[in-house]
Formats: structure tokens, C-alpha cells, sequence
């Protein structure tokens, strides 16, 4: 009712609103329709039309805003202002109408309202011309008028208001006081059903009144006391039969003669048959005599796996029969056991099934040989194409794989994109014939997602496994084998030697006295200068690492980068040796600006690349160190600057915006590489040492390094000839305008205290920039 007396009060007011709008509306309406017929016919019948003459238009809407107090405004077709009570707007258009209602009522000669930006209501109606040809509109403001009439009706609409809302006070006082009155009452009889729902069959309600609440109060009363009667003697009897009924078990209840008597219905489910369907069955025609486990065939043609036990009644006679259906457990522990010894992705067997398959093979007769095989450049593929590509080339591999291995042959997957092949009754001469089978299929190309990928496999080849203590022992003697292959260059096969464990064991002493070499200060820089000819003058110096191993003495870069490169710690070399370098030579700049070298040059390594924040530890070795950016060049080899072009020329780009310089080292080794140069940002090419061997006396090797050379300064390029071993070679390198040169004939890497007096340069000619 409140919200009934609400709603009405709402319309009234709604109602009151709505006929103050429309009588606004319909008086500015009626007076604008005036004003149009004062323009288009003239204020007598001897006057012109206002329309046609400006100044009196304008005088007469003068006029009429300082009688009315409102706006108004005369605009032509094209809405532009003929008059208005702003003169200044006259001449200009007409643009406070955000709907088009102007050209609208132009269009149709309907009158029309709408309001401005502003909020001002505005009435337009339709100048017609006595020739019924319209010539423009009237604009006329109804606000004012508007803000009249609704502060007239303001008083009413308070006075409703207010008895509104005493109306609803009163009701929702009344229903308050009403509904807490019937609200306990109910509650009371609510309660005791709730008791009498829970088993309280005593639980009486006492409510002397007349009305309907007390009848019902006394009907409940009746109904608990028949309850309570009743209660004592079906209880028994429905607890049990509840039982039977709901159980989750199927129960059958057998005579004398093994016929079934009862069933409920969990048993006629669990066996396909009914209630009705199983009842006087012979039930041993149905299950064996003794408990335990078996397979029931099903009428509709399906099967379960139950599994029952069988009780005897010691008074009448007869016994009782627990059925229970163990499908979908005994299907979950088939699938747990297969998930636990196969894998997810290939569904190959894991590492755990192959080792106890490899434990009993080597408990039986037979020659037996393992291949553990592991995928090359498999990283490569996973990190540029993604995880769903690496997951379907490792499906493919091993569909390959089981493709020419026979059919008895076991092949696992032990981990990642390592994988093992059990052999039985396999000699050493058919073991690595199919290790060669698995080299040449995984070699060829795949495709993945539409792009073609090339991986190759090395294998490490046990024969003879059997002769071994275990399967451990056969794994980790495979795994080294196949380490043995990938040093001897991958996409190979080596068999098993005792010699490679040692050699093994020697390398993993040597990685970890090499990932702890930075931090002991046992990693040395040298400095191998790069000169200008003809003059040999010093221009820059290559920083080199060396690795003071404590127990091999000093170690050229070949002997452990290529094992830093492997393990991943060539990033934390390389970052240790751009701020040493860049350390060195701004302290033999500051110390001796004359003869220090204008720049250093530091090689990066391709896991460089791929460091997120290569460009900061760039950054921050220079601001670190001091030495200008300009007096940087940073090295990368030609292959890894075409192994992704696209990625490389993004990364580059942001180095060189720190002003360092770039250079490619051993240029002329790989491929593909002078289609590349305009687009690559390069400053300097450094030519490989295999060009300057064996120049002299051979033109046509002269003609190519003559090439090179027109090359690389057409496209503004510093060439550096590297390998310079001999003064013949200098002097042809200097008749073809080879600006830099470097090599041992020049200088040998050595620490830079040591440096100056390494470099071969005349006593007349001070080393400069």
C-alpha cells in the first residue's frame, strides 16, 4: 500500500510536470506562430512584409525582447540569423540546435521544441509566406515562461508530497505493528514444526486465540499427538527399509535354496537386470559361489566389473549378497598406472618404464644394446616457434622414430627431447645401423604450423648392456656416449668408451671451476691492437678473455668459451669483460691520451642477443666506466648475425642509439652475407683470417680480398684485415688501400701494461688515433 500511495503521488507530480511543459509549450508556440505571421504578411494590411525589410525586422524582435523578456530569432532556409535579440549574431548560423530541429520544421512546416546546449528551451515554428512558400523560422525561448508556471505549481506539488508521505508513514507504522504481531505467532508455530521435523514428536503450541492462527495452532497439536503414536511403531521398520532402498551397494537377500528373494535398487543397476529381474534367480547362475571380483555381461550387451561378498543367515536359513561396481575404479587405476609410467605428450614410455624394462631384459639371455638420443637445436625451435610447436616436433620425432625402429624394439621418452631405444637380441654392428636410421629421419626436414625446421640427433650407442651392474648404469654410460657425439660435432653416433666418462667427469670439473671463475677474479683481460696503414699508427684494440684455470694455467678463449657457450655462462663472461674492457681502456686514456688506442672492440656471443637487458648492461658499462659510447665496438660473428635477421637488425638498432659501433668479425665465413650488409647496421667489417693466408703469390685470392675491400668502403664501412702474420702480407694489404689491419706480425694480445711494447711501431712514429 506504501508503495501504491508512492507510485501516485509520483504520477500526480509526473502529470503536473508534463502539463506545465505543455502549456509553456503551447503558449510560446502560439505566440511564436504570431510573430511568423507578423513577418510574413506585415503589422497592417497597407505594410510590407517585415521579411523584406531588415531594419524593421530587426526593430520589431527588438521590440518583442524587451517586452517579453526572451529570446528570439528570425533565420532564413538556410538557418542563417535574419534578426535576434543579440544583434551581433545576425548574418552568422544558426547553430544552437543540436537536434536539426530548425531544418526539420522547415522541411515539413510542423512546429517544434528542443533545447540548447545551454539548457534553454526554445520553440520553432515555420515562417509561410502568403504564396504558401516557407521562408525561414521563428526561434522563440518558452524558458522564462516555463520557470513561471513551475514555480506557481511548486506549492501544490510540496502540499502532495507531504501527505504522500504522511500517508506512508502511517501505513508502514500500521503494517510494522501488524506484521510483528503475526510475525511471532507464526514463529512460534514455525518452530515447533521445525522441532517436530527433527524428530521432537512432543513439542505442543500454546495460542488462546480466535482468529485463523490459533486454529492452525491447535491442528498442529492434533497431528503431534497422532505422530508421536504413530511414530514408536513404523520407525523401526522404515529405518530399515530406508536403508536397503538408498543404499549405494546392491543387496540381495537369498533363501534356503540360493533363489533371490530381495533385491533393492542398486542391485538391479548394478547388473542391468531390475529389481523385478533379479527376483526368484538362481543368483549362483548369476556370480560364482566364492567372494570376490568378476565381470557381469550385461542384457542390454555392455559389461561391470563387480566386485561382492556373500554372508550367511545363521536363524532360517538362506544368505545375503553385497554387490558393488569397481568399473570406474578399476578403469582410474588402469589409467593412473599407465599416466605414471608413460608420457603425457607422446605416449611413450617414461623413464621409469624403461628402466624396469631395461632391469628385466638384462635378467634374460639375448644380447641387448640401448641408444639414448638427443635432439639438436630442439631450443632453438621451442624458443623462436613456441611451446606448440616444440610439443609437435617432439611428435614427430617420435613417430619417426617408432617409424624405422622394428616392432619390439622399446623407445621412451626420457625428459625434454632426450630419448632412449631398448634393443634386445641386438649385436653391436645392427645397433648402430639403427642408430644411423634415427640420425637420417630425424634429419630431414619438418614442418611445423606451416614453417619448415630442421633439427638433427646425436646418440650415444651402449652395446652389450646386459654385461653392466643395472639399467642406471646402462642410462648414464648412453648419456655420456651421446655427449661424446655432440662434441664431436652433433647429428652423429658414438659408441660407448670408458675413456668418455673420465673425459666427462673432467668436463664437469671444468664447468665448475669455470662458473666460478668471474667471481675469483680469474678471468684476465688482453688487448690486441688494430693499426692504421700505411703509417701503423695505433687505432683501437680487440679485448680478449683469458682464464687463468688454477690448475691448467693460463687458457686461451677456444678451450673454455665454447663449453661457456653450452652451460649458458658465456653471458656472465661477456658481461664481466665489456665493463673490464671498457675499464682498461678509459684508465690508458686518462693515464696516456697520446698513445692510448680511440676505441676497444668486445666480442658478444649469440646467447648475448637473446638477453633481455643487453642494451642497459651495455649502458651501464660505459656510464659505469666513463668511456664515451663512440669509443665502443661491439663484435658478433657473421653467423649469429644471420641466424635471425629480423630480430638481430631490432636489437642492433637499439645499440647503435646508444652510439656504440658494430662490427662483424670473420666476415666472408658464412653465408648469404652480402645481400644483408645495406640492411644490417654495421660499421666495420672485419675480414677473416682465412682471406689474408696464402695471399701472397695468389692472384686470384688478391683479387677477392681487392673485392672486399671496394666493398666495404662503397658502403662506408671500416675494413679490418685480421690475421696479418708476415710483412709480405702487410705490404700487399697496404698496396690494395687496406685501411686497418691486425694480426700477430702487429702485435700479440697481451695485458695492457704489457701492450705498448708489443706493438711494432717506429720509434719516429708515436702511437696515435
Amino acid at each position: 500500500m506504501a508503495a501504491l500511495v508512492a507510485a501516485m503521488v509520483g504520477f500526480v507530480l509526473h502529470a503536473g510536470a508534463e502539463s506545465t511543459r505543455k502549456a509553456a509549450v503551447a503558449e510560446a508556440e502560439q505566440v511564436a506562430r504570431g510573430v511568423a505571421m507578423d513577418i510574413s504578411f506585415g503589422l497592417t494590411a497597407e505594410m510590407a512584409p517585415l521579411y523584406d525589410q531588415p531594419a524593421m525586422l530587426a526593430a520589431y524582435v527588438a521590440r518583442l525582447h524587451q517586452l517579453q523578456d526572451r529570446d528570439i530569432a528570425v533565420v532564413d532556409r538556410d538557418r542563417r540569423i535574419l534578426a535576434d535579440a543579440e544583434p551581433a549574431n545576425v548574418g552568422r548560423a544558426y547553430t544552437g540546435d543540436p537536434g536539426d530541429e530548425i531544418a526539420r520544421t522547415i522541411a515539413d512546416h510542423r512546429a517544434r521544441v528542443f533545447a540548447e546546449a545551454d539548457g534553454i528551451r526554445q520553440v520553432v515554428v515555420p515562417i509561410i509566406s502568403d504564396e504558401d512558400v516557407i521562408l525561414g523560422a521563428v526561434v522563440l525561448e518558452y524558458t522564462p515562461l516555463y520557470e513561471q508556471m513551475t514555480a506557481a505549481t511548486a506549492y501544490t506539488e510540496q502540499l502532495i508530497m507531504m501527505a504522500g508521505a504522511v500517508v506512508i508513514g502511517l501505513i508502514l507504522v500500521l503494517g510494522l505493528l501488524t506484521g510483528e504481531s503475526i510475525t511471532r505467532r507464526i514463529g512460534r508455530l514455525t518452530r515447533a514444526v521445525e522441532r517436530i521435523r527433527d524428530g521432537d514428536y512432543v513439542q505442543r503450541v500454546a495460542d488462546t486465540g480466535r482468529d485463523e492462527i490459533a486454529r492452525l495452532g491447535g491442528a498442529f497439536n492434533d497431528l503431534a499427538v497422532r505422530l508421536e503414536r504413530s511414530a514408536r511403531e513404523i520407525l523401526a521398520k522404515e529405518y530399515t527399509d530406508s536403508i536397503l532402498a538408498n543404499a549405494g551397494e546392491g543387496i540381495c537377500g537369498l533363501d534356503s535354496y540360493n533363489r533371490i528373494t530381495f533385491a533393492n535398487e542398486a542391485a538391479g543397476r548394478i547388473t542391468g537386470l531390475g529389481v523385478e529381474g533379479l527376483l526368484h534367480q538362481d543368483a549362483y547362475a548369476l556370480l560364482p559361489i566364492t567372494d570376490g571380483e568378476t565381470t557381469l555381461q550385461r542384457p542390454d550387451g555392455t559389461s561391470v566389473r563387480v566386485a561382492y561378498t556373500i554372508s550367511s543367515i545363521n536363524k532360517g536359513g538362506g544368505s545375503v549378497i553385497v554387490l558393488r561396481d569397481v568399473s570406474r575404479q578399476r578403469s582410474l587405476e588402469r589409467d593412473l598406472r599407465h599416466q605414471a609410467l608413460h608420457d603425457a605428450l607422446t605416449g611413450l614410455p617414461n623413464r621409469k618404464l624403461f628402466q624396469d624394462r631395461l632391469e628385466h631384459a638384462m635378467t634374460r639371455d639375448g644380447e641387448l644394446a640401448v641408444l639414448y638420443l638427443d635432439l639438436d637445436g630442439f631450443k632453438r625451435v621451442n624458443d623462436s616457434l613456441g611451446h606448440n610447436a616444440g610439443d609437435l616436433l617432439l611428435r614427430t620425432a617420435t613417430e619417426r622414430l617408432t617409424a624405422v625402429l622394428r616392432p619390439a624394439d622399446t623407445v621412451a621418452r626420457l625428459g625434454g627431447d632426450e630419448f632412449a631405444v631398448l634393443l634386445e637380441n641386438t649385436d653391436q654392428r645392427t645397433a648402430e645401423r639403427l642408430a644411423t636410421a634415427c640420425i637420417e629421419t630425424l634429419g630431414n626436414p619438418l614442418l611445423l604450423h606451416g614453417r619448415e625446421a630442421t633439427v638433427s640427433v646425436s646418440v650415444g650407442v651402449v652395446p652389450g648392456a646386459a654385461r653392466y651392474r643395472g639399467a642406471d648404469e646402462v642410462l648414464r654410460n648412453a648419456d655420456v656416449a651421446m655427449y661424446a657425439a655432440k662434441a664431436e660435432g652433433k647429428a652423429c653416433y658414438r659408441v660407448f668408451e670408458t675413456r668418455m666418462h673420465e673425459q666427462l667427469l673432467d668436463r664437469i670439473d671444468s664447468e665448475a671451476r669455470l662458473r666460478d671463475a668471474v667471481h675469483r677474479g680469474e678471468l684476465r683481460v688482453d688487448l690486441q691492437p688494430v693499426v692504421e696503414l700505411p703509417g701503423r699508427r695505433l687505432s683501437g684494440v680487440e679485448a680478449l678473455v683469458r682464464w687463468n684455470d688454477p690448475e691448467r694455467g693460463l687458457q686461451p678463449p677456444g678451450s673454455f668459451i665454447p663449453m661457456a657457450e653450452e652451460t649458458g655462462m658465456v653471458t656472465e663472461i661477456d658481461r664481466w669483460m665489456l665493463g673490464e674492457a671498457c675499464r682498461v681502456v678509459k684508465r690508458w686514456q686518462d693515464d696516456d691520451p697520446d698513445a692510448a688506442p680511440a676505441w676497444v672492440s668486445v666480442n658478444l656471443s649469440a646467447a648475448d642477443l637473446e638477453v633481455a637487458d643487453l642494451t642497459d648492461r651495455v649502458a651501464y658499462a660505459l656510464s659505469s666506466t666513463g668511456l664515451p659510447p663512440g669509443n665502443l665496438i661491439l663484435e658478433l660473428t657473421e653467423t649469429v648475425l644471420m641466424r635471425n635477421v629480423a630480430a638481430t637488425v631490432g636489437r642492433l638498432e637499439e645499440l647503435r642509439e646508444l652510439g656504440v659501433r658494430i662490427a662483424i668479425d670473420d666476415f666472408g665465413t658464412g653465408y648469404s652475407s652480402l645481400g644483408y650488409l645495406r640492411d644490417i647496421p654495421v660499421d666495420v667489417l672485419k675480414m677473416d683470417r682465412s682471406f689474408i693466408t696464402g695471399l701472397v703469390g695468389n692472384a686470384r685470392q688478391q683479387e677477392l680480398v681487392s673485392a672486399i675491400l671496394q666493398l666495404g668502403h662503397t658502403l662506408g664501412l671500416r675494413v679490418v684485415a685480421e690475421g696479418v702474420e708476415t710483412a709480405e702480407q702487410l705490404e700487399l694489404l697496404t698496396a690494395m688501400q687496406c685501411r686497418y689491419a691486425q694480426g700477430y706480425y702487429l702485435g700479440v694480445p697481451a695485458p695492457a701494461d704489457q701492450f705498448l711494447s708489443s706493438v711494432r711501431t717506429p720509434q719516429s712514429s708515436a702511437p696515435g688515433r
